[in-house]
């Protein structure tokens, strides 16, 4: 596995992610164990335009960095990791939880890894 499929791997997760927030969001917000309010369905619709936001990106990013993507690689591992790092927090204090949180922080972990290791080569 190459850094360009961990890019590509990565926007497909988060387009999913975003499809799911957009189109499906009290489901999606009650697999991580939030009382889905009106205000939370708001929320929840921004933040999937802002996964598919994120997912064009991390698609692209592999046409427009050239030679410089493992430097753009070096970034998104930063990113996956502060991913980690607040879906943690916020299974561990019991905010979050459920399959969203859960799945959503062993992905975040594995490709925290994949983009800092495949961005070292």
């Amino acid at each position: 596995m190459n850094l360009s499929l961990v890019f590509k791997a990565s926007a497909v997760v988060l387009l999913l992610n975003g499809l799911m927030a957009l189109f499906n969001t009290d489901q999606f917000m009650a697999m991580a164990d939030f009382d889905v309010s009106a205000d939370m369905h708001t929320l929840g619709q921004f933040m999937g335009v802002t996964f598919l936001i994120f997912g064009m990106i991390a698609w692209k990013t592999v046409d427009l960095a050239g030679d410089n993507l493992a430097a753009f690689g070096k970034v998104y591992a930063i990113a996956e990791a502060m991913w980690v790092a607040i879906i943690a927090y916020h299974v561990a204090t019991g905010v979050a939880g459920g399959a969203t949180a859960i799945g959503n922080l062993a992905i975040s972990s594995l490709f925290a890894v994949l983009f800092f290791i495949k961005s070292r080569d």
